[in-house]
């Protein structure tokens, strides 16, 4: 059948119009679409629980995800856990670690003298080993947002324990007074996972216990990589601070319109609400195509906006991307996600 031109002009106005009004009122019509089923003849899969922040996050066994990256933040210092090199004795090993820092921080530093002091910042180095308890080194040095980095490597039993904190301080203004948030959270730390608090904080190998925080973000990537006609997987899990209730998330199904109007096909598989550990966020699994990909790519993501001022109910996202090809494992381990995913406190809270 032919459209006419007429037809086809008012086809657009009024998706235009539904797009504008669902953009204005924030929600689509409330519906559930869910046709995002894996083959039911495969096994559910199973899953490692990995502690991230106040959340266990599921990990499906078997696909071969490796980690690509991680990321935790406690009041607004980042940890970091560095193994120890067998073959290194630890003294030489915490001192080539911390060194390789100071050494490009101090050239920046250097460099940035012939500006001025609003680019230079400030400059410290110091043994603060007598603090810790601990083999310890502090540098200061300016940071990437005119904050100054106080950047502490600890040379633990276990690991080298890294803490960064990131400090205003006024204009060519020295590092002074260093040392306090750091050695308050370091009290904190503990390494592994025997006889864990319900209330801990999850870093990559260790907690921290009883920390009173005001802003908390933890963060993973992990990929199945590509391996001959198996394409790549990519997952991502990441949690942000947030001081007041933010928006519900706006389903995708909102943006089809303009999607249509700009060349783009979206086939929404499923889309529902779903409650994860007690919050209830923005569950949808959806293809997209732009017509110059070789091949559809398929986005699962849950979203939840927030409580605000709550560690244990902050922003989060858990998001899978991958090609159309990979839908069967995708599907699969997304769901064995959905289904698994707690928090630090129920998990731990019915083991103590």
């Amino acid at each position: 059948m032919r459209i006419s031109g007429r037809h086809l002009l008012l086809g657009i106005l009024l998706s235009f119009i539904i797009y504008i009004i669902i953009s204005i009122i924030g929600v689509f019509v409330p519906m559930i679409i869910d046709s995002a089923k894996p083959d039911p003849k495969l096994p559910p899969l199973a899953v490692d629980l990995y502690p991230m922040g106040r959340f266990m996050f599921p990990v499906p066994k078997g696909l071969g995800l490796k980690v690509a990256g991680t990321t935790f933040k406690l009041n607004k210092i980042t940890i970091e856990e560095i193994p120890w090199k067998k073959e290194v004795s630890r003294e030489e090993y915490l001192h080539e670690t911390w060194l390789s820092v100071r050494s490009v921080e101090r050239e920046n530093y250097e460099e940035a003298a012939s500006v001025g002091p609003h680019t230079q910042g400030g400059w410290a180095e110091e043994d603060i080993t007598s603090l810790c308890g601990h083999p310890a080194m502090l540098l200061c040095y300016n940071g990437n947002m005119a904050d100054h980095n106080i950047d502490v490597h600890i040379g633990l039993p276990d690991v080298i324990l890294r803490l960064i904190e990131s400090r205003p301080y006024d204009v060519g203004e020295e590092c002074l007074d260093m040392e306090g948030p750091i050695l308050d959270l370091l009290k904190h730390y503990r390494f592994g996972r025997q006889n864990v608090s319900p209330d801990s904080f999850f870093s990559a190998a260790g907690r921290f216990e009883g920390v009173k925080s005001w802003r908390e973000q933890a963060g993973i990537g992990l990929e199945q990589p590509t391996e001959g006609t198996r394409p790549r997987i990519h997952l991502a899990f990441d949690t942000y601070p947030v001081s007041s209730p933010g928006e519900p998330p706006k389903s995708v199904i909102t943006i089809i319109p303009w999607a249509t109007m700009n060349g783009l096909q979206l086939r929404i598989l499923r889309s529902q609400k779903r409650v994860l550990a007690g919050m209830e966020g923005l569950e949808e699994v959806y293809l997209g195509d732009n017509n110059n990909d070789e091949e559809p790519r398929l986005i699962a993501s849950w979203n939840y906006h927030g409580a605000g001022n709550d560690p244990e109910k902050p922003m989060m996202e858990i998001k899978l991307t991958c090609l159309e090809s990979a839908k069967e494992d995708a599907l699969r381990m997304w769901d064995a996600i959905m289904k698994n995913f707690t928090t630090v406190r129920e998990y731990y809270g019915r083991r103590s």
